[in-house]
C-alpha cells in the first residue's frame, strides 16, 4: 500500500521485522533520479515537482541522476535542467545519457561545461559511487563506453584502500549487450566488491543480473499514461538496501526491492554474449597493422599518398605512415575532434568542439592557422579548390580559404546543428541538419539557393547524419524516417521518394555515378539506378550483418562496395550483384567510414580507438 512519509519509517521497520532484520543505525539514504527529459512534454515540470519534493524531506542525504538529463541537447535544454536540478539543498552527481549524448549541438562539451564533467566518483559511509557514461557519442548505434573511461574507473578501483569496499556503478545504458563494449567494463569490475549497477534507460522499475552483479534499473520521472511523476528513494543498510518508489503529489511510497549488501563475488551461471570473432577464420582478410590510440573514435580516417589521417574524441590529429601503422606525428587540439580530418595537398583541415577550424601541416603537424567559429564545430569539412566549406553546431556553414583561413562568407540562417560533410555539385555545396532540412548554398557567395523540408515532419527524422551523394543533377540521401529520396540539384524539389526498405543513414554512389547503394537497418543492401525520374531498383541483398542502424557512408571501388557495421564488422560485396565477397571483424562496436585504399585495402577506424589496415589476401 502507498504509504505518506510519517508512516515511511514503520513501514520500513516492520519489513524489517518481518525478515528477521531490524536495523540499529539509521540508513543513508539518497535519491534517485532518471530520464528527466527536460525539453520533452512535461519533463521540466515533473523535475521541479521531484526537486521540491526532495527538499522538503531532511533525511535525503544526497541525490543521484543516471542520464538522459535532456530530450536533446539543443537550445536551452540543458541549461533549463541544471537551473531546475541547482535549486536542490543537497548535493547532487549526475551523468549525461544517450539523449543528451547522440543529438548534441555542442559535440557533447555543454553538459561537462555546464557541470564540470560527465562522470563522479565519491564516498559515503562506507560506499563508494562511480558514474560514468556509454554515450553513443554522436553517432546512432548502441552505447559505447570510451575507452578512457574504462581506465579510469580501472584506476580508481586499483587504488582503494580497501580492495573489498562497496561499489556502486552508476550508468545510464545496462550492462548488457545493449552496450557494445558491456563485456570490457564487466571484466575491469569482476575482481571488486560491486553492489550493484544502478541504471536508467528503460523508464521501469526493474531488477536483473549481470554475470552476477545485481542491476537495478529505475524508473523515469516522468508522467506517462496512468504512471504520476515519481523517482526512487534507496536507503542504505549495512546488510541491504531498500528501493522505494515516491510519488510526490500523492504523498506516498511504495517498497519495491530489497537488494543484499556485503561480500558479491560477481559470478553467475548465466553468462551474456560476448563477441563473437568466428567470422574471420574464413574470411580471407589479414591485419596489416593496428594502431592503439587508447580514446574514442567517431570520425573517419582520411589518407594521402603516404599517410592516413586520424582524429580522435581525446582532441589528438595523428599522422600515420600507411605501410606500417608508425606515427609520424601528432597534434592536440582543444577539445574532442569529431570531425573527419580533409586534406588537400599539404593541408589538413579539421574542426573541434572547442569551436575552431584549424589548418595543419600534413609533413609535419604544425599549425599553419586557425580560427574562431561561435559553436563548437563537429562536422567534417569539405576542400574544394582554395576554399574550405564547413558546418557548426549553430547552424553555420563557413567558407574559408585554404592557404590563410580568412572568412570568404558565411551562412547564418540555419536552424539546426551540423554533424555531416557537404558535398559541393553544380555551384552549390548541399548539406543537411538536424531542423529536417538539406541546405544547398551558392558555393561563390554562400546564398541560400534551396531548402528541402520534404521528409517526415520530426527533427528526430532530420536528414543530417548521412553524407549526401550527387549524380545525373539529382542529389541522394537517407534519413531516420526510412525513406530514401532523390532531390533536383537546380530546384530543391523531390523528384522520388521510396519507403518500403527500412534503408536509414547509410548510402553511397557508383564512381560512374550510375548507381546509389543503401544500407538497409536489417541485414541488406539494396542498389538502384541514378537515371530517371522513379525509383528503379537494381538488386536486393541479404547480407547478414543483422540490425544495424549507425550512419556510415558506404565506397565503391573497382566493382567492389565495402561498408561498416555497429557491431565491429567490415564487409566487401560486388558491386553488379550484392553478393558477398569477404566479411571480417576487428572491434567490438562502431566501425565508421572506411577509408578504401584499392579493392584490397581498407583503412578503418573503431570506437574502440584502433586504427586497422586489412588486406584482403585471395
Amino acid at each position: 500500500m502507498a504509504l505518506p512519509y510519517r508512516l515511511l519509517f514503520a513501514f520500513v521497520f516492520a519489513l524489517g521485522t518481518l525478515v528477521g532484520q531490524v536495523d540499529k543505525a539509521a540508513p543513508i539514504k539518497f535519491a534517485w533520479l532518471t530520464d528527466t527529459h527536460i525539453g520533452g512534454g512535461t519533463g521540466a515540470e515533473d523535475l521541479r515537482i521531484v526537486v521540491h519534493d526532495i527538499n522538503e524531506n531532511d533525511s535525503i542525504s544526497f541525490v543521484i541522476v543516471s542520464g538522459d538529463i535532456s530530450e536533446l541537447d539543443v537550445g536551452q535544454n540543458l541549461h533549463q535542467a541544471k537551473s531546475i536540478l541547482d535549486s536542490l539543498k543537497i548535493p547532487y552527481y549526475i551523468i549525461p545519457g544517450n539523449h543528451d549524448l547522440k543529438w548534441s549541438s555542442s559535440g557533447g562539451l555543454l553538459f561537462e561545461q555546464l557541470w564540470g564533467a560527465d562522470r563522479f566518483n565519491f564516498e559515503v559511509g562506507e560506499y563508494r559511487f562511480i558514474g560514468s557514461h556509454q554515450g553513443p557519442l554522436l553517432r546512432m548505434g548502441a552505447g559505447y563506453i570510451d575507452p578512457a573511461d574504462i581506465s579510469w574507473i580501472e584506476s580508481i578501483l586499483k587504488s582503494l584502500p580497501d580492495p573489498r569496499q562497496k561499489i556502486f556503478i552508476v550508468m545510464h545504458y545496462p550492462l548488457n549487450p545493449d552496450v557494445d563494449n558491456w563485456h570490457a567494463l564487466r571484466d575491469v569490475l569482476r575482481p571488486f566488491n560491486i553492489q550493484a549497477v544502478l541504471h536508467g534507460h528503460g523508464h521501469a522499475n526493474r531488477v536483473t543480473s549481470y554475470e552476477g552483479i545485481p542491476g537495478v534499473m529505475s524508473r523515469s520521472i516522468l508522467r506517462r499514461g496512468q504512471q504520476p511523476t515519481g523517482y526512487s528513494i534507496v536507503d542504505l543498510h549495512p546488510d541491504h538496501a531498500n528501493f522505494i518508489e515516491r510519488i510526490p503529489l500523492a504523498d506516498s511510497t511504495h517498497f519495491w526491492h530489497r537488494l543484499p549488501l556485503g561480500d558479491n563475488n560477481s559470478q553467475d551461471s548465466l553468462s551474456l554474449p560476448y563477441p563473437d570473432y568466428s567470422e574471420n577464420d574464413t574470411s580471407g582478410v589479414k591485419i596489416v597493422w593496428q594502431h592503439k590510440t587508447g580514446s574514442l573514435i567517431t570520425s573517419a580516417p582520411t589518407v594521402d599518398a603516404t599517410q592516413a589521417f586520424i582524429s580522435t574524441v581525446g582532441g589528438e590529429l595523428l599522422a600515420l605512415d600507411i605501410d606500417s601503422g608508425h606515427v609520424n606525428w601528432s597534434w592536440q587540439a582543444g577539445g574532442a575532434i569529431h570531425s573527419t580530418p580533409a586534406v588537400k595537398n599539404t593541408r589538413v583541415v579539421i574542426g573541434s568542439v572547442d569551436s575552431t577550424i584549424s589548418c595543419i601541416s600534413a609533413g609535419n603537424g604544425e599549425l599553419l592557422w586557425q580560427v574562431k567559429s561561435n559553436a563548437p564545430v563537429f562536422s567534417s569539412a569539405l576542400v574544394q579548390g582554395r576554399k574550405v566549406y564547413i558546418g557548426n553546431g549553430d547552424g553555420q556553414v563557413h567558407a574559408l580559404n585554404l592557404r590563410n583561413g580568412k572568412t570568404k562568407w558565411t551562412f547564418s540562417e540555419g536552424s539546426g546543428y551540423i554533424e555531416t560533410k557537404p558535398i559541393l555539385a553544380h555551384g552549390k555545396v548541399i548539406y543537411g541538419a538536424w531542423d529536417e532540412s538539406i541546405y544547398a548554398l551558392n558555393a561563390r557567395n554562400g546564398q541560400l539557393e534551396w531548402q528541402w523540408t520534404e521528409g517526415r515532419p520530426g527533427l528526430l527524422y532530420s536528414p543530417a547524419a548521412c553524407w549526401p551523394v550527387v549524380a545525373e543533377n539529382k542529389v541522394f540521401i537517407v534519413a531516420p524516417d526510412r525513406v530514401m529520396t532523390a532531390i533536383d540539384i537546380s530546384n530543391g524539389k523531390t523528384i522520388w521518394r521510396k519507403s518500403g526498405h527500412k534503408v536509414r543513414e547509410s548510402i553511397g554512389i557508383t564512381v560512374d555515378g550510375m548507381h546509389v547503394f543503401a544500407r538497409t537497418m536489417q541485414d541488406s543492401v539494396i542498389s538502384a539506378k541514378t537515371t530517371g525520374d522513379t525509383f528503379q531498383l537494381d538488386w536486393v541483398k541479404h547480407i547478414g550483418f543483422g540490425y544495424d542502424i549507425a550512419p556510415n557512408a558506404m565506397k565503391e571501388k573497382d566493382g567492389y562496395i565495402f561498408f561498416s557495421t555497429d557491431n565491429g564488422s567490415v564487409f566487401c560485396i560486388k558491386r553488379s550483384t550484392g553478393e558477398l565477397v569477404w566479411r571480417h571483424r576487428i572491434s567490438d562496436g562502431l566501425v565508421n567510414t572506411l577509408e578504401v585504399l584499392d579493392s584490397k585495402r581498407i583503412i578503418c577506424t573503431a570506437a574502440d580507438g584502433n586504427v586497422t589496415m586489412l588486406r584482403y589476401t585471395r
